[in-house]
């Protein structure tokens, strides 16, 4: 993982152990690191920073959102 997705994910509160399952998942899939970042981590870091917490409900809506935004 490179430096700046890994101080990224620091920022967001993501752990080191989740950090790197969901980096590896995305590299998989061919998938960048601009992309998790702007599409997911973003909107999800928004939504905790309004409400503490982050109802499932929300994050489902946030995943799907950006499952739609995937470059092809």
């Amino acid at each position: 993982m490179s430096k700046s997705m890994e101080r990224t994910f620091l920022h967001y509160g993501v752990r080191k152990e989740d950090m790197e399952l969901i980096s590896q998942t995305c590299r998989d899939c061919g998938i960048d690191d601009e992309w998790l970042r702007e599409n997911i981590l973003r909107p999800y870091n928004d939504e905790r920073n309004k409400q503490t917490v982050v109802e499932q409900k929300k994050l489902t809506r946030i995943i799907k959102k950006a499952l739609n935004n995937i470059p092809l």
